[in-house]
């Protein structure tokens, strides 16, 4: 597969879809996102972030940099994954794909979505469903060259569902770096897997 040209910051490549993991003893959430949007705002892209608990985190994010309306959003988990009160790989899909066919039409160039899926837990969706979304992401990521982070709470995940994690996102997040992901499993035989 031929790759886009890097984003000149952490490692990312456009199109890339990316986890990172986070804990309470370990890299902080609020730092990941903070750092993440901070670096796509100053880039001009439209950030996307899906987090429940934003306040500590918009407060860190500077000011100036939120030049546009629009450029940034925060939803809850319930807004961006479960609308309709129930999560849908489909459904979530096309408003993933939505979401980036809206930010071309207002002029920008690239997305950056973040979404922390803890909700995933504490919603007791289908483990199978919300990783056949994530093996399919990576593909709607390259399609429509936006940059795609996903945050996984180490405190709620267990061994088995890291494995789910690691199998759908090509590449991870490490200290402060994106490094190529040697657990990923490319979509069509992740899918045919489950």
């Amino acid at each position: 597969m031929n790759r886009a040209p890097d984003v000149a910051d952490l490692g990312f490549q456009v199109g890339d879809h990316v986890c990172a993991f986070y804990s309470e003893g370990g890299y902080s959430r609020d730092d990941i996102v903070v750092d993440y949007v901070t670096k796509g705002l100053r880039a001009g892209n439209k950030c996307v972030c899906v987090i429940d608990t934003a306040s500590s985190m918009r407060q860190r994010i500077p000011r100036e940099l939120v030049s546009r309306d629009g450029i940034l959003q925060f939803l809850t988990a319930d807004e961006a994954y479960m609308p309709d009160g129930y999560f849908s790989k489909d459904a979530f899909i096309r408003r993933v794909e939505a979401m980036a066919k809206q930010a071309f039409s207002e002029g920008y160039e690239r997305t950056r979505l973040l979404g922390d899926d803890s909700f995933v837990i504490r919603n007791g969706v289908d483990i199978k469903s919300w990783f056949a979304a994530e093996s399919e992401a990576s593909q709607t990521g390259i399609q429509h060259l936006h940059l795609i982070m996903c945050l996984y709470n180490l405190d709620l995940f267990d061994g088995e569902l890291i494995m789910y994690v690691l199998q759908t996102h090509p590449r991870i997040f490490v200290n402060g770096l994106i490094i190529t992901n040697p657990h990923y499993i490319p979509a069509s035989q992740f899918l045919a897997s489950l």
